[in-house]
Formats: C-alpha cells, structure tokens, sequence
C-alpha cells in the first residue's frame, strides 16, 4: 500500500473514532508494522506543528528567534510522539493485552494526527491579538476533556480492556504528558 493510501485508510479509521464506532480502532493494523507505519502521522503533522511553533513565537513580546529554540522543539516533538508509545510496551504486558498493544498504538498515534489537525483553528486564536482569555481557555479545557474521552474510547476498545483500565491508562498519558511539559519548560528557560 501507498504511503498515500495508507494515510486515507487510516484517516477514515480515525473518522469512525470520532463517531465512537467500537470496530473502528480495531480495524488498525495490529503488526510492528501497523506501529510503525503508524509515525507517518508524526511526518504528516511535523509541518501543522512547525506553523504553530512559528506563530507562537512571532506573537511573543519580545519575540525569541524561533532559529534558536528549533532544535529542542524538534527534539521535544520527536519525544513527544515516542513516549507513550514505549511506555505502553510495558504497560500492555504489566496488564496482560500486550496481543493488542500495535493496533492500540497505532490508533493512538493516527488520532493524535487527527487532535493536531482539530486543534490547529484553536492554536490560531490563540495567537491572534483581540481574543479573550477566558473564552479560549474554556475552549481548551473542552478541547481537553473531549480529546481524554476519546483516548479513553480507544484503549478501551483498542486493547479490549474495561472502563476503568481505559480511564487510569488516560490519566497515566496525563501524567507522563505534564511531567514532559514541565521538563520542556524547564530546558526553555534555561
């Protein structure tokens, strides 16, 4: 299959998340392969990530050369889209579904496309001078909660596992994404 048309097929899976269709993280590839191929979501959404690195830092006052920080926001990015991923190696086997740990990940991997893709009208209002704080910052709580609910829809019907393993897997992600978030905010001010 295409790169081409690998993305579309996995973009209409994603679709049928976004409908919560249970099939519809199952119908992900569950081979090393499927993980895999599963990064050219990374790839496809390097240059929405780029745009939105470009914006944030043009809207700074002052501004900081985006030159200077690219390399550590680049390095962030990578880590960002392999954390979860080699946390949930372990993790899958800890709770015994390690069968379905590739289509788990690669579902994972391809909605985390869709959530740039999504979010990407939210990230440009909150560049844009004249919008309240207030009313972009409920949009992100939403934004956050309906993103938590979806990744809880797909380890629960990707990995097969009960409400409550796919909601304290949820919080896990949480956890391992703040720490990250505290680590890079701590590099960039350095």
């Amino acid at each position: 299959m295409s790169p081409l048309a690998e993305i579309q097929a996995n973009l209409r899976n994603v679709i049928g998340i976004l409908r919560f269709d249970p099939q519809a993280p199952k119908r992900f590839d569950n081979t090393p392969s499927g993980v895999a191929h599963s990064f050219l979501a990374a790839a496809v959404g390097l240059p929405i990530y780029l745009m939105v690195l470009k914006g944030s830092f043009a809207a700074m006052v002052p501004s900081p050369g985006l030159a200077h920080f690219l390399p550590v926001m680049l390095l962030y990015y990578v880590i960002e889209w392999l954390i979860w991923p080699n946390l949930m190696d372990g993790v899958s086997r800890w709770i015994g579904r390690e069968k379905f740990y590739c289509r788990y990940v690669a579902a994972y991997n391809w909605f985390a496309l869709a959530q740039m893709i999504l979010m990407l009208p939210y990230q440009i209002a909150m560049m844009t001078p004249g919008f309240s704080l207030p009313g972009i910052a409920a949009v992100g709580l939403f934004a956050t909660m309906a993103f938590a609910l979806y990744e809880w829809f797909i380890a629960r019907h990707a990995l097969e596992v009960p409400g409550r393993t796919a909601f304290g897997l949820v919080m896990l992600n949480l956890l391992a994404g703040l720490l990250l978030l505290q680590i890079k905010a701590l590099q960039l001010s350095l």
